[in-house]
């Protein structure tokens, strides 16, 4: 049965310091990390150089953060060139909190993402890769309008394979003709 709920509303925004020990302690968070995460961690000096170099919102790539309707974070999103000879942009979304997945948070930050790339940014495409059988990511980026395209064989190293990343992608067109 579909849902008939409204959507969470979730607003986007930009790195502070003040969230650094956040993006510290989310680096190392393994039990919060989905099954289709990586496992790598991020070190608190790189955390910590990034946001010195660039606040996390470069031309090459941007972290937002997803803030529920009080204002706490729960997520991030993040885009990225998706290929080096295109202007398209490549996705990326998570919701922290294992027990916020599955209630919308994930969709509306996503779409909140692809709304933000087309608004502000001079690109055709966005996209976005997820693993085979990470039903939940695939209805997200299907919830923010970008469609099945294909599937890219062994292209993604996680958790010690590599495994395929089936893509999915959206025009400014279509974006909008909504």
């Amino acid at each position: 049965m579909k849902s008939t709920a409204s959507p969470p509303k979730i607003s986007l925004r930009h790195v502070t310091e003040a969230d650094l020990p956040l993006l510290c302690q989310r680096a190392a968070a393994m039990e919060q990390r989905g099954e289709f995460e990586s496992t790598r961690m991020g070190s608190p000096r790189s955390i910590h150089k990034r946001f010195a170099e660039d606040g996390f919102s470069s031309d090459d790539s941007e972290k937002l953060l997803v803030c529920a309707e009080d204002g706490k974070v729960i997520g991030d999103v993040s885009h990225f060139h998706a290929h080096r000879y295109a202007t398209a942009r490549e996705l990326g979304w998570a919701i922290h909190d294992p027990a916020l997945r599955g209630q919308g948070y994930g969709s509306a930050a996503a779409k909140a993402l692809v709304n933000y790339l087309f608004d502000n940014f001079s690109i055709n495409r966005v996209c976005c890769g997820v693993a085979p059988g990470s039903t939940a990511s695939r209805r997200i980026a299907e919830k923010a309008g970008l469609r099945f395209e294909g599937c890219l064989r062994g292209v993604i190293f996680l958790r010690g394979e590599y495994v395929d990343s089936e893509v999915l992608g959206l025009l400014r067109e279509d974006w909008q003709r909504g």
